[in-house]
């Protein structure tokens, strides 16, 4: 059988009864938008990261730009981001009317602190921190550079990532996570939420999320259509009862791999002390990539790379290229993102390890 880098199918057949039986029980509900499930999944989020507020909306790329009106961040205004992100990034900057300030990244694979020190100036709005992988940005320093600059921390890789028990999505203004169904928490289908303390920003969300209605459904500001699917929302609260033993489940899966592969030419991106990666991807580093991936495929095994293409070398973020990108173009040379989910079997993880093992031999 063949061997993906990700398997969200074989982690929902795991919980296959689960899963349908609360389908049944959205059916079985009066109203199917912004109902039951919607309600009981922001409560587990508000719970889950000791925060005021939730608001589930349509996607990841949403919740970014939502996020960004609901600061009032007005039009061309900047907004710094890392180039080693999803697309979603830099598209949902562009989306709300400011524009990306696209820089490099460091050994960790996000945002690096001496570049964005250097590119900060009154046009800076917003600097959007994305915890790359499940591996943690030193948001700390981040913080302490930024000053009174808001921080939107980029989630969607990293629920229950966290520093010193501080979880990734805390330690900003607020934050946006994605739901896609490879994520650590996914759905069967798109989905989105952000979170935050602020109850000014909370009321400006949940008004953008219904066409900028106020509680008479009279739109007083331009809106959209962002609402997370009540059965969505019903896959994710069923799932998050499970999220931290799948995310402990990634790491044990994410120390085999490192154990296994403590004598070859492997390394991996940095991650800071006293941080918790959640291992959203497992990445490692090699030479001659393009070799070990066909050595792969050809013993069926599919890895992936997160991300070949930096935004930087995108033709719709070119023009926001402001600064060098050393670290950025070393990455994308050398990544690979091997097979870790949960539910991913030992004998699976063997083979992998087995056959990367076997290409070094060779090699």
């Amino acid at each position: 059988m063949p061997i993906f880098f990700a398997n969200p199918r074989s982690q929902n057949l795991r919980i296959k009864k689960k899963i349908m039986n609360v389908i049944s029980e959205v059916i079985l509900q009066k109203n199917y938008i912004l109902e039951n499930q919607n309600k009981k999944f922001e409560n587990n989020l508000k719970r889950y990261f000791k925060i005021k507020y939730a608001v589930g909306v349509n996607s990841g790329t949403d919740a970014l730009k939502i996020a960004i009106k609901s600061l009032g961040i007005k039009k061309n205004s900047e907004i710094i981001i890392p180039t080693l992100t999803a697309t979603a990034t830099g598209s949902a900057v562009l989306e709300a009317g400011a524009k990306p300030v696209i820089i490099d990244v460091d050994e960790t694979g996000n945002l690096n602190l001496e570049i964005l020190k250097k590119k900060i100036n009154k046009k800076t709005q917003a600097i959007i921190v994305v915890h790359l992988h499940g591996n943690l940005a030193n948001i700390k320093k981040i913080k302490k550079i930024a000053g009174n600059i808001h921080i939107i921390e980029d989630c969607a890789q990293s629920f229950g990532s966290s520093i010193k028990n501080k979880k990734a999505g805390t330690f900003g203004k607020i934050a946006c996570f994605s739901f896609y169904p490879t994520k650590n928490l996914g759905g069967i289908g798109d989905g989105g939420a952000i979170i935050t303390n602020n109850s000014s920003i909370y009321k400006k969300i949940i008004s953008l999320r219904q066409y900028g209605w106020d509680k008479k459904r009279i739109s007083k500001i331009p809106g959209y259509n962002s609402r997370l699917d009540e059965i969505q929302a019903a896959i994710l609260n069923l799932k998050i009862k499970y999220i931290d033993k799948d995310n402990n489940e990634r790491i044990k899966i994410a120390k085999r791999y490192i154990e296994a592969f403590k004598d070859m030419p492997i390394s991996y991106p940095k991650i800071l002390n006293d941080s918790k990666h959640t291992y959203h991807l497992f990445v490692i580093k090699v030479k001659n990539r393009d070799k070990l991936i066909n050595y792969l495929i050809l013993n069926k095994i599919y890895p992936s790379i997160h991300y070949k293409y930096a935004l930087h070398n995108m033709p719709s973020f070119k023009k926001y290229k402001k600064s060098n990108m050393f670290h950025a173009d070393k990455l994308t040379q050398n990544m690979i993102s091997l097979p870790l989910y949960p539910g991913l079997k030992y004998n699976e993880q063997k083979k992998v390890i087995k056959v990367i093992q076997k290409y070094f031999k060779q090699n």
